[in-house]
C-alpha cells in the first residue's frame, strides 16, 4: 500500500506519543484519519504538536495529557475519562478508530491498551526490521513495519458474553440483547452476535407472552444459523430455536390448547424465579382457568371454546349443563364461565378432577364456615394488586397456589417442561 493512501473506514487514530515521532507519523500517513487523538505526557506534548504540524491533510487534533505518566492507575483513569467524551464530541463510532500504542512510556502503552480494549477493536504497533542500539532501540527511519491486529479481547468479547449470559439467566433478555448488539460492532463474527442478540429479543417477547413478535424474530434467526455454524457444533442452539418457534406458533392460536397451557405454567415458574410473585400468580391463575377451558371444550366436543358457548350452540349442550345455574345464557344469549364455574360444569359431566375441585369448594368446617383450600389460594390472587385488591402476593402465597394447582389439576410444577436454556458461550465462538 502507498503510505499516502488513506483508509476510508479509519476516521480517527488514538496514538500514544513519546520517543521518536517516526512510528506515529508512519501510522498516520498510512491511514490519514480525519481526527487524531494524542495520548501524551507534559514532556511529550510538544512532540505530539510537532507530529501534527507535519501532517499535510490537517486532521482535527485532541490531546489527552497525563501528568503521572509512569503510573498505570492515573494513565488508565485519564483515558477512561477522556475517551468517551471525545467520542461523543466528535461523533466517531468506535469501530472507525485505530489505536496505535507504539509510542510513549511502557506504562502509557499498557494503560492505552487496557482502556482501549473496552471500546475499540483495531490496534496497531509499529515495529521494524532494523533498530538502533544493536537492534534493541527505536526503529530506524524508513525501516518501519506496521503490525495491525484485532483486539484480542473483542475477538471473543469474553466480558460481554459473560455479562449477557448472566442477564439471560435472570430472564433479562432485552438487556442481554443490548449487550450482544453492542458487542457485534467490535467483533469479527458480527452477524453471529447480531443473530444471538435477535434470539435474545425473541426470548424477551416470549417471556412477556408476545408470541407474534417472538415468532417473527425467530424466523430469520432460524434461517441464518446453519450458515453461521457451517457444520460446526452449535451446542443445541438451532434445536432450541426451532422448538421455541414451534411453541410460539402454537401459542398464537385463537383457542386454548395444551402447548399454550404448558407455556403459561413455564412462564409462571420463570417469573416467580425473578421474584415477581404477583405476575407469576396471575399467570398460574390463568393456567388453572385455561385447563378448565380445554377440558370443557373436549367434554362438549367443541361447544365451549375458551370457556364460552355461542348462542347457536346453547341448545346443543348436554342435559346436565342446561340445568346448572352457571350455564344459563346471558342477555346476549352467550354462556361465559369463569374459573370456578368451569369446574362446576365439568363436575356435572362427571370429570374426576373437577369433582374433586367442587367438593373442596363446598367443604365446610363444623361451624359451617367454608374451609376450601382452592378458594383460600385463589382469593389471595383475587385480592392482589394486579387483580382487584391492594395486598401483594408473597412467595408463600404463590407457592400455596402451586400446591393447589398440582394437587387438584395434576400440573407438574417442579420444573419447566420447555425451559429456555442458559446462554451457552459456545454459541458465540
Amino acid at each position: 500500500m502507498n503510505p499516502d493512501t488513506p483508509t476510508p473506514d479509519i476516521r480517527a487514530a488514538l496514538v500514544s506519543v513519546g520517543g521518536t515521532p517516526a512510528p506515529v507519523l508512519y501510522t498516520l500517513r498510512q491511514k490519514q484519519p480525519q481526527h487524531v487523538w494524542y495520548f501524551c505526557s507534559a514532556g511529550s506534548r510538544k512532540e505530539a504538536e510537532k507530529v501534527q504540524d507535519q501532517l499535510d491533510w490537517h486532521p482535527a487534533p485532541r490531546f489527552i495529557e497525563v501528568e503521572q505518566f509512569e503510573e498505570l492507575g492515573p494513565c488508565y483513569a485519564e483515558l477512561r475519562r477522556k475517551i468517551p467524551e471525545i467520542l461523543r464530541e466528535t461523533k466517531v463510532a468506535p469501530e472507525h478508530v485505530l489505536v496505535d500504542y507504539t509510542g510513549g512510556t511502557k506504562t502509557m502503552s499498557a494503560a492505552l491498551v487496557l482502556a482501549a480494549t473496552e471500546l475499540f477493536s483495531r490496534f496497531s504497533y509499529i515495529g521494524g526490521q532494523q533498530r538502533d542500539k544493536a537492534g534493541l532501540g527505536v526503529t530506524l527511519g524508513g525501516k518501519e513495519r506496521a503490525f495491525y491486529q484485532a483486539n484480542p479481547w473483542s475477538k471473543l468479547a469474553v466480558r460481554e458474553v459473560e455479562r449477557a449470559r448472566d442477564l439471560w439467566k435472570d430472564c433479562q433478555f432485552d438487556a442481554a440483547a443490548a449487550v450482544l448488539s453492542d458487542a457485534a460492532k467490535r467483533v469479527p463474527k458480527k452477524l453471529l452476535f447480531q443473530t444471538i442478540a435477535q434470539i435474545a429479543q425473541a426470548m424477551a417477547a416470549r417471556h412477556r407472552l408476545d408470541f407474534h413478535d417472538a415468532t417473527t424474530l425467530l424466523g430469520p434467526a432460524r434461517g441464518a444459523l446453519p450458515g453461521l455454524f457451517d457444520g460446526r457444533n452449535d451446542a443445541g442452539l438451532l434445536s432450541f430455536v426451532e422448538s421455541s418457534q414451534n411453541i410460539c406458533k402454537q401459542c398464537q392460536r385463537k383457542q386454548a390448547n395444551p402447548v399454550f397451557l404448558r407455556e403459561l405454567l413455564d412462564n409462571a415458574l420463570r417469573t416467580a424465579a425473578q421474584g415477581r410473585y404477583e405476575d407469576a400468580a396471575a399467570r398460574l391463575y390463568r393456567a388453572m382457568e385455561m385447563q378448565g377451558q380445554i377440558w370443557l371444550a373436549e367434554a362438549t366436543h367443541g361447544l365451549f371454546v375458551n370457556g364460552r358457548c355461542r348462542p347457536a350452540d346453547v341448545d346443543k349442550l348436554p342435559a346436565p349443563l342446561k340445568s346448572l345455574p352457571c350455564c344459563q345464557p346471558g342477555e346476549a344469549g352467550e354462556i361465559k364461565l369463569a374459573l370456578e364455574d368451569l369446574y362446576r360444569a365439568l363436575a356435572a359431566l362427571g370429570h374426576d378432577c373437577a369433582k374433586a375441585v367442587v367438593a373442596d369448594l363446598e367443604a365446610k368446617d363444623a361451624s359451617g364456615k367454608t374451609k376450601s383450600r382452592w378458594r383460600a389460594a385463589t382469593e389471595k390472587r383475587n385480592a392482589s394488586i394486579l387483580a382487584h385488591g391492594v395486598s401483594a402476593i408473597s412467595e408463600a402465597g404463590f407457592n400455596e397456589m402451586k400446591t393447589i394447582a398440582s394437587d387438584f389439576l395434576g400440573f407438574d410444577l417442579t420444573q419447566e417442561a420447555n425451559p429456555i436454556p442458559p446462554l451457552d458461550p459456545r454459541w458465540l465462538e
